[in-house]
């Protein structure tokens, strides 16, 4: 929305800015007879850095989880891949995976040679 239109409607900059500050009272006994409202409540910069860190706290956490998920999948498909442990085993299991991988490959390729053969030997 553009400019203020005399509608109690405002745009979202100017809602916000409505959201953090308290409209002055007209005397002193009319703020007394306000009630305070918690949505008045100004929010700092410290306040959104830390609401921001946190979310990012939350992502954090939630992307490791994802993680060591898919490490414990993985420990459990590559052969003597069972042990537990930290990031030196990360990468040890990551090796492993990669030449087990590998050996699975070469496997496929020898088995797809001697169906060949077979079938030559047959016609």
């Amino acid at each position: 929305m553009g400019a203020h239109t005399g509608n109690r409607r405002c745009s979202p900059s100017t809602s916000t800015a409505r959201r953090r500050t308290r409209p002055p009272a007209s005397s002193a006994a009319a703020a007394a007879r306000r009630p305070s409202s918690p949505t008045t409540k100004p929010i700092s910069k410290d306040d959104a850095a830390e609401g921001k860190a946190r979310t990012k706290q939350a992502c954090s956490r939630r992307r490791d989880m994802e993680v060591r998920r898919k490490m414990e999948v993985l420990r459990r498909l590559v052969p003597s891949g069972s042990g537990r442990g930290g990031d030196d085993e990360v990468d040890e299991l990551l090796l492993r995976a990669a030449g087990y991988i590998a050996r699975l490959q070469a496997q496929v390729t020898v088995m797809q040679f001697m169906v060949d053969v077979l079938e030559d030997t047959k016609h």
